[in-house]
């Protein structure tokens, strides 16, 4: 007998054994605080060894190297894995992608839009990466209520050419980026505290340049 496939739920937050216990309302207030915190995805996607497809890479290490998130951030580095990324996209609620875009501007423009009401000059086909991520998208309405997606993004200048680091213009849009990254993080009431101790980055695969 064929075993049956474990149903798949999204934006469902666990039920907490706290709200089961006699005589403990405090902590079950702090329970149900938790559970409705609305869980965000800070998702870095692009090809690092192609020049400025690596500018989403680039800024989540700085996040990862130099600020401190609430537990209900999640960052994670989604490179060209496409398809395979919709099950971490599913159990958030709000998702942040940052991705190099092509807008017809100057390089090292950003910009700010939500995925569901791009823009018409924003084209979104132009690697393959960002036509796997537009199928990941298209596929989560049919499988449950999708997050909200919203893009931060930057106008590259090159990304057909093999290189690890980015061109200047987008080199000097790193810091405008992570710093709208961090606003929206603060509008949705999960704001960066920056880390003691931070570490510098000073390549797209969020290495020191130190010798271990």
């Amino acid at each position: 007998m064929d075993a049956i496939a474990a149903p798949v739920f999204c934006n469902i937050p666990p039920e907490n054994p706290l709200s089961r216990r006699a005589g403990s309302f405090l902590l079950y207030s702090r329970a149900m605080e938790h559970s409705v915190r609305q869980r965000i995805l800070v998702l870095g996607v692009g090809n690092v060894l192609l020049t400025d497809e690596g500018v989403g890479i680039r800024v989540l290490k700085e996040l990862e190297a130099r600020y401190d998130f609430p537990p209900n951030v999640r960052l994670v580095d989604g490179g060209v894995l496409g398809l395979s990324l919709m099950g971490t996209m599913m159990e958030a609620d709000q998702v942040i992608v940052i991705d190099a875009v092509r807008g017809g501007d100057e390089p090292g423009t950003l910009y700010l839009f939500d995925w569901d009401a791009k823009p018409e000059h924003i084209q979104y086909k132009d690697s393959l990466h960002q036509i796997d991520l537009m199928e990941t998208m298209g596929a989560l309405p049919l499988i449950c209520e999708p997050p909200k997606v919203t893009v931060l993004g930057v106008e590259y200048q090159d990304i057909d050419n093999w290189g690890l680091a980015l061109t200047p213009k987008v080199e000097k849009a790193v810091e405008p980026l992570l710093k709208m990254v961090l606003n929206e993080l603060a509008a949705l009431g999960a704001p960066g505290n920056p880390k003691a101790n931070p570490q510098k980055v000073q390549n797209v695969f969020g290495g020191s340049g130190q010798d271990s």
